[in-house]
Order: C-alpha cells, then sequence, then structure tokens
C-alpha cells in the first residue's frame, strides 16, 4: 500500500489535515496512523457507511441478492479512484518526479463517503424529500446530505465525524450553499448544492483558510437562466478524481450488472462500441476491438471488457492546470479527460439511463419509493411521537423548518428495506411486529 504521509507531502499543508474538535483522546489512540488514514478509518467504520448495504444504487435492493448496492458501488468507486491518483502520481506531469502527490488514503476515503448521503429509492426518494422541503421554503439533495452526516449527525450530534478539512473538502462536488443558487421557481428537483443552509457555518470553517481568491474561484456558479438553478463550476482536485471514478463505476459495472440481468441486450452495447471503435485511446480501442472479435465465453468476455474498459478509462486521465495563479494546488489543478473519451463514457452511461432507470419496471419502483417517503414526511412532521426517542428529543416548539429538516434527516437516513417495513407499520393493514424496526 502506497502512502503519502500529509506532512511530507507539498500538495497538502498543516490547514488540510486540520479538525474542527479533534480531541486529544483520539489523536494518541491511532498515533501510528497519519490524519487522512484517521478519516478512511472513521468513514468505513461508521453506522451511516453500513446503511448503504441496503440502499438501491440502480436496480432495487429488493430485486435480488447478485447486483450492485451503494456499498458496493462506493467500494468501486473509492477502488477506482485509488487507481486514478496512483497512476497520476506515478505518470502525470505536474506530479512525477516531484513532492506533490496526491494521497491515495485521503481520496479512498473521501470516495467512501461520496454517497453516504443519499436517501432510500434511488434518485426518486431525493425528489420525493425535496418536494417535502420545498412547502416549508427548505431543500433536500443528496450531496448536501453527505455533507450534513459527516459533520453534524453521524458520530456525535453536532459534530459529526470531525474529518480533516482536505476529507471535507474532497466530497464537496458542489461547493455551494444551497440558497446561493436555488432557484424558487424550479420546484420538480433540488439545486446541485452540497451544503444546505443550516450547515453554512462548518462550510466556512472548511474553506476559510484559502485566500480571498482561492474561495471566490471554488465557489464560482454559472450565470442565471429562466427555469433552471445555479451551477457550480469548480472542485479540488481529489474531488475531481471522484467525480470520474463514480462516472466510471456506473458507466461499467452498473452497465455490467444491466446486461447479466437482461435488462439491456448486448446488441445495444455493441452498438455503442461500434460507435466508437478507433475514435478514443489505443488502449480503449484495443478493449473493444477484442470484446467484438473475440468468440469466447459470453459471461468471461462481457467481464474482460468492463475490466479493460476500467483500465482504459483510468490511463486517460490527467492533471490539467487551470489556475496558475492560485497557491492551492488542489485548487490549480484538476483532473481531465479526453472529449472522446469523455463522449464514450457518456454513451455507456445513457444505455443504462434508457434502458434500466427509465424503463417501466424500475420507474414503478421509483414511483413507489417516492411515495412510501412522501406519506412517511407527512404522517412524522404532524406527529412527532413517530419519532425514535433519540430524534423526538430536538424536537422544537418554536420552528416547523427545524422540525422539518429532523424529520428529513431521520428519513434520509433509513434504508429501503426499514422505509418500506415503517411505511406498512403505519398505513397497512398487516402492520408487521412490533420488532421489525
Amino acid at each position: 500500500m502506497i502512502l503519502h504521509k500529509a506532512l511530507q507531502n507539498l500538495l497538502y499543508n498543516e490547514f488540510d489535515i486540520k479538525r474542527k474538535i479533534d480531541s486529544e483522546n483520539a489523536k494518541q489512540r491511532v498515533s501510528v496512523r497519519d490524519d487522512f488514514e484517521r478519516d478512511y478509518g472513521r468513514i468505513i467504520h461508521s453506522a451511516a457507511f453500513r446503511r448503504l448495504q441496503a440502499k438501491t444504487q440502480v436496480i432495487a435492493v429488493s430485486e435480488g441478492d447478485f447486483h450492485r448496492t451503494r456499498l458496493t458501488h462506493s467500494l468501486e468507486v473509492a477502488q477506482i479512484a485509488r487507481g486514478i491518483a496512483t497512476s497520476l502520481n506515478d505518470k502525470d506531469i505536474f506530479l512525477k518526479d516531484t513532492e506533490d502527490k496526491i494521497d491515495t488514503s485521503l481520496v479512498e476515503a473521501a470516495a467512501l463517503a461520496h454517497d453516504l448521503g443519499h436517501p432510500p429509492f434511488g434518485h426518486q426518494g431525493e425528489r420525493a424529500l425535496n418536494k417535502c422541503m420545498r412547502r416549508l421554503d427548505l431543500n433536500f439533495e443528496g450531496n448536501a446530505h453527505t455533507f450534513r452526516l459527516l459533520t453534524h449527525l453521524e458520530g456525535s450530534r453536532g459534530i459529526g465525524l470531525d474529518l480533516t478539512r482536505a476529507s471535507l473538502l474532497s466530497i464537496l462536488k458542489y461547493p455551494a450553499v444551497m440558497k446561493d443558487i436555488n432557484n424558487i421557481n424550479v420546484l420538480d428537483k433540488p439545486p446541485k448544492s452540497s451544503v444546505f443552509d443550516e450547515d453554512e457555518a462548518m462550510f466556512k470553517w472548511v474553506i476559510h483558510e484559502f485566500t480571498p481568491d482561492e474561495q471566490k474561484y471554488l465557489l464560482k456558479t454559472s450565470d442565471t437562466e429562466d427555469g433552471k438553478h445555479l451551477k457550480t463550476l469548480n472542485k479540488t482536485l481529489e474531488c475531481s478524481i471522484i467525480e470520474f471514478a463514480d462516472d466510471i463505476a456506473y458507466a461499467t459495472y452498473d452497465l455490467e450488472d444491466s446486461l447479466k440481468l437482461n435488462l439491456i441486450e448486448q446488441k445495444h452495447l455493441r452498438g455503442v462500441l461500434e460507435s466508437h471503435k478507433g475514435k478514443t485511446s489505443d488502449r480503449i480501442t484495443a478493449a473493444i476491438d477484442r470484446f467484438l472479435s473475440d468468440n469466447d465465453d459470453e459471461k468471461y468476455r462481457v467481464k474482460q471488457l468492463f475490466a479493460d474498459l476500467v483500465s482504459g478509462f483510468i490511463n486517460d486521465i490527467t492533471v490539467e492546470e487551470k489556475m496558475p495563479g492560485l497557491s492551492s494546488k488542489r485548487l490549480r489543478f484538476k483532473a481531465v479527460m479526453p472529449s472522446a473519451t469523455i463522449g464514450f463514457l457518456e454513451d455507456l452511461k445513457k444505455l443504462v439511463l434508457e434502458h434500466v432507470i427509465m424503463s417501466q419496471r424500475v420507474q414503478t419502483f421509483e414511483w413507489r419509493g417516492g411515495r412510501i417517503i412522501e406519506k412517511l414526511f407527512e404522517a412524522m412532521i404532524n406527529d412527532k411521537k413517530l419519532l425514535p426517542e433519540d430524534e423526538k428529543c430536538w424536537w422544537s416548539t418554536s420552528s416547523d423548518s427545524h422540525n422539518a429538516r429532523l424529520v428529513c434527516d431521520y428519513i434520509a437516513g433509513m434504508t429501503d428495506n426499514y422505509a418500506l417495513k415503517m411505511y406498512s407499520r403505519l398505513f397497512e393493514a398487516t402492520g408487521g411486529k412490533l420488532f421489525d424496526i
């Protein structure tokens, strides 16, 4: 395992390894590990991470025990992100033969955490919670809930896991407070923001050590457009790596699941491969050629294709200097991929979107999941007795907004199965058993 210690690495400074709290007890207990390895341990041992095993990735958890869940997806994203970081450290012109090295433990930790905030029932669950919160002029978004979990809910209430500043920056895919990019006239989907309004103070602490110019760059957004939320434009180097790793996992391993479950026909995959043959890098072209010309066992060929494609995508990623004037190298540099490779990646993702996610079978399940979440929210916001004791004690007698976020936090933390059991307990005649939930 190749580790680059933060204090010996010019890509990181003393502020990157700072924590908001950091008790002396914790430092002594884990003194043999560096700060980013401590973050990795805190994430992988968290309850929120374990709950990912029962949350939908693309295909519902209840549909079987073979396909990917949010947990296995997160593990694969972490492995791919580590591969990207290791590859860049070894061969990229800006990183090889220098003291600047991407910390692989940091990248893995942030990749494991990148989906912690997703609610039950996938993106339909996210939209349903946002719909509920909009009634009180609030929002819900999975990435923002990830930040809230790590900094407030998971571990110690109000403190979270107390991760380093660098780790928190690495999961800020959309570095903006919700109110700053929200278009109040757009009701059908939440803005892509990594910070709820309630968590703005913690976000300010995370970016505090950047210079004014660096903060301005990180917080830059798109121009205003009618009928659209504003969009963030920048992120840290590590976050750009994790974003690519997430896309690669979705375009390969989730597609592999869909093929094995006969949700996508091989002719559709072949069509995409044929259309990009010879247009991408030599390594990806070779992988496509092997698959299209090989007559070996089909199951093996599909698995080998995706292994080869993952390797090819990783190899195509390089580092580009975006803002030479910034002192923070983690903002100056960004992971990039050739446009032809991105086009191929996007077409693979479209296969999953068009043939699986938008299919009647998946849409009916997602629709049901959205209705379940709406009904749970309505019941709990109107009767605090339906909340568990450790949530009920935080109920406010004066703030509906506070209580809405409390209920939202609780529902977002549910697994698919737990949400189904709670719904059954409240709304179905059988009602389940006392210890179902």
